[in-house]
């Protein structure tokens, strides 16, 4: 993965951890659907670092 993918995959990990921490506020769906929405993230990044 070259380092501007690695940069923005970082970014868009960064804003879903930053969307977790303001779910506090959220329901307890919200707040699950976001950590699933980190988890699909966190799989993705990953399977795009086992491709290299």
């Amino acid at each position: 993965m070259s380092d501007k993918t690695s940069e923005a995959v970082e970014r868009v990990r960064q804003a879903f951890e930053d969307a977790a921490d303001d779910a506090e506020e959220m329901s307890e769906k919200a707040r699950q659907e976001v950590q699933d929405a980190i988890d699909d993230l966190e799989a993705r990044i990953d399977t795009l670092r086992d491709r290299e």
